[in-house]
């Protein structure tokens, strides 16, 4: 079983020192933010084709029903494969192994604290007409494990968004991801902004 410290060395191994940001590379870092819902998620190619991911989130509010409050740690790892259609179009799909902390309450009465490894997927497509702009939309589907359901672990999720190459070394964008299980599939926490440093 991993251990969560094998885990949180991952970003640390996958970080390499020079700075160059392009459309379509996975050589980075990136810290994202929306609706109480922090992440760290690092990028690091060993291939043309092939790229390691690893990632932390936190997020003060996972749960579905408006009487349970839920917490969660995640942290995790995975393996990624992309190809290229001319230099404006990239698909790319991978599998992640995560492990998330979970820290509930329901009708304020404390539930025990749970801890468990499972998997997800991912696909998508990213388009880029110019070196200053990157167009990202996926599909991502978790597989927890966890006693009780909660929306951001165990549903499926659409993102779309896109980057804006401030220069070689970073990048500012903005996303909308909506998860299958909510009630609205509008709305103003729906909205994500992120910071990217790009490396060698």
């Amino acid at each position: 079983m991993f251990k969560v410290s094998t885990l949180a060395s991952i970003p640390l191994l996958i970080v390499a020192p020079t700075l160059m940001a392009e459309p379509f590379g996975h050589n980075n870092a990136q810290l994202s933010y929306r609706a109480e819902h922090w992440a760290l998620n690092v990028e690091r190619a060993i291939t043309e084709d092939f790229y390691i991911t690893g990632f932390y989130h936190h997020t003060d509010d996972i749960a579905l029903s408006s009487d349970v409050k839920a917490k969660a740690k995640i942290l995790g790892a995975g393996l990624m494969t992309s190809t290229n259609i001319g230099h404006m179009t990239e698909f790319y799909a991978g599998a992640n192994l995560a492990q998330s902390s979970i820290r509930s309450w329901e009708n304020g009465v404390k539930r025990e604290d749970e801890t468990n490894f499972y998997p997800s997927v991912i696909a998508g497509i990213k388009l880029s007409s110019s070196p200053e702009f990157e167009a990202d939309f996926n599909v991502n589907h978790g597989f927890s494990d966890s006693q009780y359901t909660y929306g951001y672990l165990d549903s499926t999720s659409f993102t779309l968004g896109g980057k804006y190459f401030i220069d070689q070394a970073m990048a500012l964008g903005l996303s909308y991801v909506w998860v299958k299980e909510q009630d609205k599939a509008i709305s103003w926490d729906n909205i994500g902004v992120s910071f990217s440093l790009y490396f060698e």
